[in-house]
């Protein structure tokens, strides 16, 4: 969405406060990451309602728009109610039933979401960004694919997946390790992948600090958020995770995750070879 009575004519909404995030109190930063997954709320709702849905006060929201350059509540919204009008297409796509029927509604709702997530992530994703990413998980002497609570379960998949297409891959923490042990004795020939969602723990902020220090080339996966105290030029891939429900949606983010693994498998000529090595020795294995 875009915001045209702004300074910066024309800067998409959530980039601005991306922009911002640095000056932003944790509770403006929960709002920000709110109104990014769920922009329909705050396009019709009014503030007392947002309030209530979000157990804060609702001068908190009004002086979150205040710090964001608008006048208010209303001038925000009008801008989120906008963009939001501008990205329905005239022929929105709906999910039908084996005879030609449309589903439940909650179920077309939660498809419309997932699509929207899909869509409004591929819109503004660096492809040349995804491209570093792959070439230094083709090419790193070493790979470590890190994450922690509900990202840790991408950060698996993606670390089992690449195990397939390379060796030297390792997924952190190991079960039972510290984070550290997988991160100490890595050089700026590695790589560190990093998965983080939404509340980013002290430890995310201290690997990342950790990596920047040893300049260890490393890339955050991660949501729209606002992201703050980020070490300087840090690789930062965004999918957009809001839901129909009180779960985010990791629809995105794994496609993302999958485009990543497929470069990754088309730059690494080894890689034919090697998962044909793996089902041999996973049939004498299993024999």
């Amino acid at each position: 969405m875009k915001i045209n009575a702004l300074p910066g004519n024309g800067v998409d909404l959530i980039e601005w406060i991306q922009g911002k995030a640095d000056n932003l109190t944790p509770s403006e930063i929960r709002l920000a990451a709110h109104l990014n997954e769920h922009p329909e709320v705050w396009a019709f709702e009014p503030a007392s309602h947002l309030a209530e849905l979000l157990n804060m006060h609702r001068s908190t929201i009004v002086r979150f728009a205040q710090n964001l350059g608008f006048k208010g509540y209303p001038e925000i919204q009008a801008m989120v109610r906008e963009g939001l009008l501008r990205s329905f297409s005239p022929a929105a796509q709906s999910l039908a039933g084996a005879e030609g029927e449309q589903c439940y509604p909650q179920i077309q709702q939660i498809f419309q979401r997932e699509l929207s997530n899909l869509q409004r992530s591929y819109k503004s994703l660096d492809m040349e960004l995804l491209n570093q990413t792959a070439e230094l998980l083709a090419h790193s002497q070493k790979a470590v694919v890190f994450g922690r609570r509900f990202s840790f379960p991408i950060a698996l998949h993606l670390g089992m997946s690449l195990q397939f297409i390379r060796g030297g891959v390792k997924v952190a923490p190991e079960p039972g390790g510290a984070s550290i042990d997988a991160l100490f004795d890595l050089t700026p020939q590695d790589t560190v992948l990093v998965v983080s969602m939404k509340r980013h723990s002290r430890e995310v902020s201290r690997t990342l600090s950790f990596l920047h220090k040893k300049a260890v080339p490393f890339t955050l996966l991660t949501d729209t958020s606002p992201l703050v105290n980020l070490p300087e030029n840090t690789r930062v891939l965004q999918a957009n995770i809001g839901s129909a429900s009180i779960l985010a949606s990791f629809t995105a983010l794994t496609s993302i995750s999958h485009i990543l693994l497929s470069l990754v498998a088309q730059l690494t000529k080894s890689s034919p070879g090697r998962l044909e090595e793996i089902e041999r020795a996973w049939h004498d294995f299993n024999n």
